[in-house]
């Protein structure tokens, strides 16, 4: 009886497992919003990192803070000599406030990658170097992740692209730095496992190692410990930096076009497959909804080229379907000189040799109502804007409240949905930077333009 009972149990199930329907497949990965958030000031203390840094015979670089509350500010340099003290400073900047912290008066010693602790907050820091004939700079950097994404460099005839390895921790780091290029993988053997001791930093030229690139996206991945990375491109003299980031399905980016640059914008795709990317154009007078709409492989990065869009400034907003990483890469256009002597000595389908003016900047991934803008109108000899980039379906009222000594009357402006304003920023020694607050979420980014250079910066949004 036992055995005909067995029977019968083990027929029932079988029978089960037929009739059943199969589990369903786990749910595929959704990217609905940033991923790894590094670009938010938050209502506490916090620490900046800042990889692209130099001061020395031929060089300045400053630190730009700013912050909604009262603060106590530390510096700190670490020593390229290894096992020596590292060079710092200390201040109590009042709050809300602004200031430029001139890096010579800490230490000029050439290459001085930092970072910058705030005691409360919300508080944020930019870098900017400078010199005769160049301008660079860009946001500090909040969190550390162990992966970074780094696209918008070549390694083309004219351009030298360098990356810098920033450890700003007493923890030694082992890093890998891959590469794609529009030939798919870039052949980064000797990159593929790096030492950077704690507290100092390592540079790579991309251009010894892998020349004549057109397009080159970078990954950093960290083994042991942490690191910070940031790449700059130069051709000539002037420079355009950024650091790495995070991919996510938005990108936004404020300032794209101004100096009368050829812009481009940088997509790389770390996924498993393809994705969709939709991009806005959004101009002075609203948006051009998916302008552009593309594929881009995985492994192999994609450049949306943007004259065509005209002179007039305008912004960008770009969605995708799986997690990108995006860089808005602007460079000076050659002379008809320039153009007519390359097409005498190169062959006809050969890249017209570009100028020596760059601007680079990693825009937001996030729009926000409340930014902190380290940095504009310090600059007594570059013209100075502010650009407010509104992608919503709402028009935002902006309040642009200057930080500094004393008190300074805030001035508000209209922007109207799926446009961007620029707001001019006159030098006064008294400012260090800007508050920005908005009706609707917007996303915040400010120019400088000089005689010695272009630079792009994103600003920082406000954890609300």
């Amino acid at each position: 009886m036992k055995r005909i009972l067995g029977a019968t149990v083990i027929a029932v199930l079988l029978a089960l497992t037929v009739v059943m329907p199969e589990p369903e497949p786990p749910p595929l990965p959704s990217f609905t919003g940033p991923v790894d958030q590094d670009v938010t000031a938050s209502a506490r203390s916090s620490v900046w990192y800042c990889p692209w840094v130099s001061s020395g015979a031929l060089r300045d670089s400053s630190f730009l803070l700013a912050s909604a509350v009262p603060v106590d500010v530390s510096l700190t340099m670490p020593s390229p000599i290894p096992n020596e003290e590292p060079d710092q400073g200390s201040f109590v900047m009042t709050g809300p406030g602004a200031q430029v912290a001139d890096v010579a008066e800490i230490v000029r010693r050439g290459d001085t990658p930092g970072f910058v602790e705030f005691s409360d907050g919300p508080a944020t820091a930019a870098a900017m170097v400078s010199a005769d004939n160049l301008l660079t700079g860009d946001r500090c950097i909040a969190s550390v992740p162990k992966v970074w994404y780094l696209p918008g460099g070549t390694t083309r005839d004219g351009r030298t692209l360098v990356i810098r390895l920033f450890n700003p921790f007493p923890e030694d780091a082992k890093v890998s730095v891959d590469g794609t290029s529009e030939f798919g993988e870039a052949g980064l053997a000797e990159l593929s496992s790096i030492d950077v001791p704690g507290r100092s930093w390592v540079d790579k030229d991309l251009t010894a190692i892998v020349p004549f690139l057109d397009d080159l996206a970078l990954t950093v991945t960290t083994s042991e410990g942490l690191v910070i990375p940031a790449m700059a491109l130069s051709g000539g003299d002037d420079e355009g930096s950024w650091p790495g980031t995070a991919p996510a399905t938005t990108w936004e980016f404020p300032v794209v076009n101004d100096g009368n640059l050829v812009p481009a914008l940088v997509v790389s795709n770390p996924g498993p497959s393809d994705v969709t990317v939709e991009i806005d154009v959004n101009t002075t007078s609203g948006a051009v909804v998916a302008a552009i709409v593309a594929d881009v492989p995985r492994g192999i990065p994609h450049r949306f080229t943007l004259e065509d869009y005209g002179d007039e400034p305008f912004g960008l907003t770009l969605r995708a379907t799986g997690a990108v990483a995006a860089t808005v890469v602007a460079e000076e256009a050659p002379t008809v000189d320039e153009a007519e002597e390359a097409g005498e000595t190169e062959e006809a389908d050969a890249p017209a040799p570009a100028g020596d003016r760059i601007a680079a900047t990693v825009g937001t991934s996030q729009a926000a109502r409340s930014w902190l803008a380290p940095g504009p109108g310090t600059l007594a000899d570059a013209e100075t804007t502010i650009w407010l980039l509104n992608s919503g379906e709402a028009p935002a009222t902006v309040t642009l409240q200057p930080l500094g000594e004393g008190a300074h009357p805030a001035e508000k402006m209209l922007v109207e949905p799926g446009s961007v304003l620029g707001a001019p920023v006159k030098y006064d020694s008294s400012i260090g930077g800007y508050r920005i607050e908005s009706s609707t979420p917007i996303s915040v980014g400010w120019s400088a333009i000089a005689e010695r250079g272009i630079a792009y910066f994103s600003a920082v949004a406000v954890d609300e």
